[in-house]
């Protein structure tokens, strides 16, 4: 059991918010989540119920249909079904998967009034609207996302608890890491590689093995095309079809996802639904472009343009070769040398954006065009809001080095421009008033 910060998190619902609400951790399959509910009953109770709806059987799901008018009844069932005994204000029930059966989601309003015990889910809300057409959803949830391990989960992973705090002292100051560098780059590339999946990362940790960690990842990736398949909410052909096409559409130079790219007459009316799914599974990281940045994000968004990343960089390594073997898999070896071209910098901006949701910021770039020649005049990777200013952010490949657009963009919306950024392959430096931070130090934006 990895440490997990969300885990603090979920110790002050229990502390402040329950009984009154639910707890919902929300994120992706394989994130992590029913581990971490485990813990908390573990840890945090004198006992708990796990009800997966990946595996309960029809008697139990009756109970949350049928049996919440004699709640003495349904908790005595409960108890038998599991052969734990549940003490009053003392124990946890986990409604594992909980997408599965929004039945259950629906009785939590009964169950949370009655205040006997308290309460836990797990899932996504893929396929959940169109599946609760006709269900209650309780108002007294309190929602946790579960993201991937962030970059200090990683490291703590590999027991190392030293590197952040000096590198958090570094980027206050804005001091060179000097002897560190290459180390911090070493690390950053393994965790880029293997991504921030528990399973993941266990399988790595135990000797540094790649093609154990990949195997890994394989698997995860067989399971999302399966529920891919298995869900019946949207048309598993589009899931299947924008999903597989993800990392062509990163290794173009400007990462913009376009549809007619799937088929010449792929139509966003046909993939808004699919597109959503895979957002509300968590399986993806969509980031919006944005036509007048202000600190009000949302209010610039008019225009359809998306960048589409994969929610685990790992995940995206092995996607983009899950038809050849793990040592056929030229991005292990361009990043493990130190020799990622242009086309392999999506890997640096998948884990960018990775880094920045992690951190609570939602992903938006901005572009402009000639509107002549439509040739792209300007172009800034990311743009994330630091109190009322605009930060905005490049991200650069070892080859890359020109930031003309972003200077153009500080002379056009200079009075709403903070620190402007360039995270590359080197050391920590100021030029042109423009801060140059490695690669790693997005984990601290």
């Amino acid at each position: 059991m990895f440490e997990r910060k969300v885990f603090q998190e979920m110790l002050k619902w229990k502390e402040k918010y329950a009984p009154h609400y639910a707890l919902f951790l929300k994120g992706a399959r394989r994130v992590g989540k029913t581990t971490l509910a485990e813990k908390l009953g573990r840890e945090a109770y004198e006992s708990y119920i796990l009800i997966r709806f990946d595996q309960a059987d029809q008697v139990v799901k009756d109970l949350f249909v049928n049996g919440l008018r004699d709640l003495d009844g349904f908790f005595a069932q409960l108890q038998f079904e599991y052969k734990t005994q549940l003490h009053r204000r003392k124990s946890l029930i986990v409604l594992d998967e909980i997408q599965l059966f929004p039945q259950a989601r629906q009785a939590l309003k009964t169950l949370l009034e009655d205040g006997r015990y308290d309460y836990l889910e797990t899932g996504s809300l893929a396929g959940i609207t169109k599946r609760s057409k006709d269900i209650l959803i309780p108002s007294e949830e309190y929602t946790l996302e579960v993201q991937p391990l962030d970059f200090e989960e990683f490291l703590w992973a590999s027991e190392d608890t030293f590197t952040m705090p000096l590198m958090r002292e570094h980027f206050a100051n804005r001091k060179p890491m000097g002897a560190l560098h290459q180390g911090m780059m070493r690390s950053f590339s393994e965790y880029m590689l293997v991504g921030g999946m528990p399973q993941v990362v266990q399988a790595f940790v135990n000797g540094k093995d790649f093609g154990k960690a990949d195997f890994v990842k394989q698997q995860i990736i067989t399971l999302y095309k399966n529920d891919m398949q298995e869900q019946n909410e949207e048309n598993s052909v589009y899931v299947r079809n924008f999903f597989d096409r993800i990392p062509s559409e990163l290794s173009k130079h400007d990462k913009r996802y376009v549809l007619s790219h799937i088929d010449s007459s792929a139509r966003i009316r046909n993939y808004q639904g699919p597109i959503r799914w895979l957002d509300e599974a968590m399986i993806v990281n969509l980031a919006s472009k944005v036509d007048d940045p202000s600190a009000a994000f949302n209010l610039g968004v008019t225009d359809p343009a998306f960048k589409c990343y994969l929610s685990d960089t790992g995940l995206l390594v092995s996607l983009a070769f899950s038809d050849r073997l793990y040592l056929e898999n030229e991005l292990y070896r361009a990043v493990l040398r130190d020799q990622l071209q242009v086309n392999e910098g999506m890997l640096v901006e998948n884990v960018v954006a990775q880094c920045l949701k992690a951190n609570g910021h939602r992903a938006y770039f901005y572009v402009e065009r000639n509107p002549a020649t439509r040739k792209t005049t300007m172009e800034i990777d990311f743009l994330i809001r630091q109190a009322k200013k605009i930060i905005p952010i490049e991200v650069k490949s070892s080859g890359a080095s020109s930031i003309k657009s972003l200077q153009r963009f500080k002379e056009k919306f200079g009075k709403r421009i903070g620190q402007a950024i360039v995270l590359h392959h080197g050391e920590i430096k100021c030029q042109d008033d423009v801060w140059y931070l490695p690669y790693y130090m997005a984990t601290l934006l």
